[in-house]
């Protein structure tokens, strides 16, 4: 059997607590490495250690969600980006989906479990694109 190489995920998010729950909700899940961030700049000035899944936040301190996913897209457009927001505004996910997004799930009690499954699905996807 192939052996399949460690994903790195990035997670944006401002809340401590929220980071640290996605954090635990996707420890669960094999050959992957997560990195938490408070700040949308402080995942930016890392982007050059290429992750391949980035979890983010709409609506951060220091810069926009949308000039977020459009930072990481220009810089390391081989990211797939995951949004996660309390937002529901269909003109914003819309936009998102242009910048090029994998997905945008609104906070919820099934969210956790959405994302998990999301995450599951797309590290098989990096795995056979190859």
């Amino acid at each position: 059997m192939e052996k399949t190489r460690q994903k790195k995920i990035f997670v944006v998010e401002d809340n401590k607590t929220e980071g640290m729950l996605l954090k635990l909700c996707l420890g669960s899940i094999r050959n992957i490495v997560i990195t938490n961030f408070t700040l949308g700049q402080d995942l930016l000035d890392n982007l050059n250690e290429d992750p391949d899944i980035i979890i983010a936040d709409m609506m951060l301190p220091d810069i926009s969600g949308e000039e977020l996913v459009n930072t990481i897209k220009e810089y390391n457009p081989g990211a797939e980006v995951i949004v996660v927001s309390a937002q529901k505004d269909i003109d914003l996910i819309a936009r998102l989906q242009e910048l090029g997004i994998y997905n945008y799930l609104v906070k919820s009690e099934t969210c956790m479990e959405t994302l998990q499954k999301t995450i599951e699905d797309l590290t098989f996807l990096i795995d056979h694109k190859r």
